[in-house]
C-alpha cells in the first residue's frame, strides 16, 4: 500500500550538514509506491540544498511560521493538497504537531527528537509537567524516534531509540580553501591543531575548553592551534561576550594560539586539517561531530555525559569528566605533538551505517 509523506523540518540552515542528505538517503531508499514531501520555514526557500532537493523531482513547501495558528493552518493545506498520510516532523515540538491533528485518526504521526538543550541543567518543574503530559498521556497519538537512549524519557510501545547514522554524501556547494584557511588562522605543519564546535557556547561547553588552553605554558601554546567554530550571524560576538562573562575578562581574546573561526560548509576539509577534535558537551543528543571526526582518524577528546560516552570504546578517544577544566587540560597537554591517523575507523562505519538507519526508520515511519 502507497504512502505519502510530509517530513516537516524546522530547519533553515544556511548549509545542508549531515541532516539534509540524511533525509534524502531515508527518501531515496523508500518504495517507488512511497510519496515524500518536505516542509520547511520560508527562510529556507533559497538555500542550495533546496533546490537540489528540487532537482532531484522532490516538492518542497514552506511555512510562513511554525507557531500558532498559522502553523496549524498552513501545514494542514499542504497535507490535504497532497494526500498526506503520514506527517514526520524533526526540530518540531510534539504538543505542537498534535496541535495539528488534536483527534487524528487518519495521519499517522511521527516524531524525531534529535536534541538534548539542558546543558544538564535541572528540568524545570514547568518543563517536567508537559513532557509527562506529552510522553505519558497523549504518547498513543504519535510515535517517537530518539536518537540516543538518553533522550528517550519513557519505554514502551511508541518510543524507539535510533542512533544517527555516518553519511559521508554531504551536499557542499562551497569547497574549503585548505592552503587559504591554514595561512589565515596562521596553522604550520607544525602545530597540532585541535577543533571544536560552539554554536551554543554553554551547551558545547567552549569556556571548560578556553580555560584548559589557557593553562597550557607560552612553550606549549606556541605548538598548538586551537580552532573554535563559533555559531552563524552574530555567533561569534555570542561566544566572546559569553566567554567575557565565564571568565571575567577579555583577556583571552590576547592568545595568538586561540583560533575563532566562521562555520564552513566543507567539513570534511576541516576535519583534514584538524589533528584533535574536542567535545566539552553539558548535553548532547547524538553528536555528528563526534561521529565524523572518530570515523576520520582524528584523536578524539569528549566529555563523559549520557549522549557523547558512546564514543569512549573506540580507539583514539580520551574521556574527561564534565565541566573539568584542569582534566581536560591534563589530556590536550598529552595530546601535543599528535597528529591526525588519516586511517578511516571502518567499524564506525559499519556500526552507524546509513542503510541499516534508513530501514530502521521506514520500519517506524512507513509500517
Amino acid at each position: 500500500m502507497g504512502k505519502n509523506i510530509n517530513i516537516v523540518c524546522f530547519y533553515a540552515s544556511e548549509y545542508a550538514g549531515n541532516f539534509i542528505p540524511s533525509l534524502l538517503h531515508f527518501a531515496e531508499s523508500c518504495d517507488k509506491n512511497i510519496n515524500i514531501i518536505f516542509t520547511f520555514p520560508k527562510e529556507a526557500e533559497d538555500r542550495y540544498w533546496v533546490k537540489f532537493l528540487e532537482k532531484r523531482k522532490y516538492k518542497v513547501f514552506f511555512l510562513s511560521s511554525f507557531k500558532g495558528k498559522t502553523f496549524k493552518k498552513e501545514l494542514k493545506k499542504i497535507n490535504k493538497e497532497n494526500n498526506i498520510n503520514v506527517l514526520y516532523s524533526h526540530f518540531v515540538s510534539g504538543l505542537k504537531v498534535k496541535a495539528v491533528y488534536p483527534f487524528n485518526k487518519k495521519i499517522k504521526l511521527v516524531i524525531h527528537v534529535h536534541s538534548d538543550f539542558s546543558g544538564s541543567k535541572k528540568v524545570s518543574f514547568k518543563r517536567r509537567i508537559r513532557r509527562f503530559f506529552e510522553l505519558s498521556i497523549l504518547r498513543r497519538d504519535a510515535e517517537y524516534i530518539f536518537v540516543g537512549d538518553n533522550l528517550s524519557f519513557k519505554r514502551g510501545k511508541h518510543f524507539h531509540s535510533v542512533a544517527n547514522a555516518l553519511c559521508l554524501d554531504r551536499i557542499v556547494n562551497q569547497k574549503l580553501d585548505i592552503e587559504l584557511f591554514k595561512k589565515e588562522n596562521d596553522i604550520k605543519d607544525s602545530h597540532t591543531v585541535f577543533l571544536m564546535f560552539a554554536w551554543s557556547p554553554y551547551i558545547k561547553g567552549v569556556d571548560v575548553a578556553v580555560k584548559a588552553f589557557l593553562n597550557l605554558t607560552e612553550e606549549e601554546k606556541e605548538k598548538v592551534r586551537f580552532i573554535i567554530v563559533h555559531g552563524r550571524g552574530d555567533g561569534y560576538l555570542k561566544c566572546i561576550d559569553y566567554l567575557a562573562d565565564k571568565l571575567g575578562n577579555k583577556d583571552f581574546l590576547n592568545e595568538k594560539h586561540i583560533k575563532y573561526v566562521k562555520p564552513v560548509e566543507d567539513m570534511f576539509a576541516l576535519y583534514s586539517i584538524a589533528d584533535v577534535f574536542i567535545s566539552a558537551s553539558r548535553s548532547e543528543g547524538f553528536s555528528y561531530a563526534i561521529l565524523e571526526s572518530i570515523y576520520l582518524g582524528l584523536n578524539s577528546i569528549i566529555s563523559n555525559i549520557k549522549g557523547s560516552i558512546w564514543a569512549a570504546s573506540y580507539p583514539l578517544v580520551d574521556v574527561f569528566e564534565s565541566e573539568n577544566s584542569m582534566e581536560l587540560y591534563k589530556l590536550i597537554k598529552n595530546k601535543i605533538g599528535s597528529k591526525n591517523s588519516k586511517h578511516l575507523n571502518e567499524k564506525v562505519a559499519i556500526d552507524y551505517d546509513i542503510n541499516r538507519w534508513c530501514e530502521s526508520i521506514k520500519k517506524i515511519v512507513i509500517e
